[in-house]
């Protein structure tokens, strides 16, 4: 068994499919590749995995050789599955991906929005490089994704490769179906350990999708669900009062977190409400892109402590399901699996036909789904009401003009993808988010494919406007980053949501 780790030197993700594969006896004797073209992390994390490999070794007799480089395709040649979390030039075009959109008075929390879209243009050329090696070295193998953007990795992939098996994982369910879980317990009386022992299904994309099935032993939770939702918004029960709030209104839960879901609704976070906010939930203000810096320096002094011997994890069940879908893979050619799991995949399926109807068939959804002979399988086609479908479609819609602009060569297809962003849209000004996609472009060019160099504006031409944003109103000297320089129009303010006090 031959796996292979692109983006070993991930500084959140790899420690939990490291814990996971030293509890994997199940694929023993087992070959390892981590890939990272950061020598340094690489080298780092190559020490970590080998020294957790050892204890498992210890602990319940499992063999792992680990292997590590810099050059992907070596690592890839004769592949069974390959795992994948990259981020491209880490949190320095991050910086830009959040506040330049901040300056123009279009606040993100999580990455969505503007940010999301050069994040994709960042890392989608990348993905279909990824999988042509993989067409090419290990045609047959399984690819799953904790990448994001999620939606527009998975349909960059499925473009340009659409034989390999590239599915995308989100864990977001899990935290979703444990509030749900409490609520049964402590509010309808129930005893329910696990929350895998409810009756689901769901629909619609990732970050964005709501439950469109909610039982327990044949019998409907969600009108009780719904008749309390109110009270648990005024609660902030297990701190998604927002959640309870929009399944109050539109009668569906959506299990994404609260940072999330905001950015898919920008009413709800907005120029003029991202700080005056519900006493009943709360978003993060604005992301913390330097925090986010400080929390990676952490985890690489941790990393250095488990590299030297000093603290060494032990194998574990973690909350990344990676390494439980590739058994369950494994499993489904010799047996009849159906345990499902949450995945993101084509909306087109050949078995199924679209398996959401509501949404477009050229988009990418969130389904659950199992293998069945080593091909992930939706369990059914699953309607999404339409009372939620409306609000998922145009995100649904908006994934292929995104990738268009991924895999094209044009400042027009990059403009017109920002333009169609719901959360840059809500400024409802063309110019400005035009000047703002040449603006992200200019500041992240370094990140971005280089033939793209030919065209992105240069800064004499971007000086020209009066929107242009220097280098010194984004530093961190004063805070300057954070200052708003050109708000949207007053009269936008009808549209924000401020809640009810009554």
């Amino acid at each position: 068994m031959k796996i292979v780790y692109i983006g070993a030197g991930s500084f959140r993700f790899s420690i939990f499919l490291f814990s996971d594969i030293c509890r994997a006896v199940e694929m023993s004797p087992l070959e390892t590749w981590l890939v990272d073209i950061d020598k340094t992390s690489l080298e780092l994390m190559t020490g970590v995995l080998k020294n957790m490999a050892g204890k498992a070794k210890r602990r319940n007799g499992i063999e792992i050789k680990v292997h590590s480089t810099t050059d992907r395709i070596k690592a890839l040649e004769n592949a069974d599955v390959i795992y994948k979390s990259i981020s491209i030039g880490i949190q320095a075009p991050e910086w830009f991906d959040i506040y330049l959109p901040l300056k123009f008075g279009i606040p993100q929390n999580s990455g969505g929005g503007s940010g999301d879209l050069l994040r994709s243009l960042r890392t989608d050329p990348v993905v279909a490089d990824i999988v042509r090696d993989v067409k090419k070295y290990c045609p047959k193998a399984l690819l799953l994704n904790y990448t994001n953007p999620m939606c527009t990795g998975v349909m960059t992939a499925k473009t340009t490769a659409p034989e390999v098996q590239f599915i995308g994982l989100c864990h977001e369910l899990f935290g979703g179906m444990k509030t749900l879980n409490k609520w049964y317990n402590k509010k309808m009386n129930g005893k329910v350990m696990d929350w895998r022992d409810f009756d689901i299904e769901y629909a619609g994309i990732n970050h964005f999708t709501f439950l469109t099935k909610f039982e327990y032993q044949g019998k409907d939770l969600y009108p009780e669900l719904r008749a309390q939702a109110h009270q648990l918004v005024l609660k902030k029960f297990n701190k998604r009062g927002y959640n309870f709030h929009l399944l109050e209104k539109y009668g569906y839960f959506p299990y994404a977190g609260s940072r999330h879901l905001a950015e898919a609704l920008p009413d709800y976070d907005n120029y003029f409400n991202y700080k005056i906010q519900s006493p009943y939930w709360k978003f993060p203000v604005i992301r913390d892109v330097s925090g986010l810096s400080r929390m990676r320096k952490w985890f690489y002094k941790f990393y250095k402590m488990i590299d030297k011997g000093l603290i060494v994890p032990k194998p574990r069940d973690t909350r990344e399901k990676a390494i439980n879908m590739t058994l369950d893979w494994m499993d489904s050619f010799t047996n009849d699996n159906n345990t499902n799991h949450v995945v993101n995949i084509p909306n087109k399926h050949p078995g199924l036909g679209v398996i959401v109807p509501q949404l477009p068939e050229d988009c990418i959804v969130e389904v659950p789904a199992y293998f069945k002979n080593g091909e992930i399988t939706p369990i059914k086609n699953i309607d999404l009401p339409e009372e939620v479908a409306c609000l998922v479609r145009p995100h649904a819609e908006q994934q292929r003009c995104k990738v268009n602009a991924s895999l094209g060569n044009s400042l027009e297809s990059c403009i017109t993808a920002m333009q169609h962003d719901l959360m840059a849209n809500w400024i409802e000004d063309d110019d400005k988010i035009e000047y703002l996609t040449k603006l992200m472009l200019f500041y992240e060019k370094q990140w971005l494919p280089e033939e793209w160099s030919e065209w992105i504006p240069t800064s004499a031409e971007l000086k020209e406007s009066k929107w242009w944003v220097s280098p010194k109103e984004l530093s961190r000297k004063g805070n300057a980053y954070l200052k708003i320089k050109f708000p949207p129009d007053e009269r936008l303010r009808k549209k924000a949501f401020f809640w009810d006090y009554i």
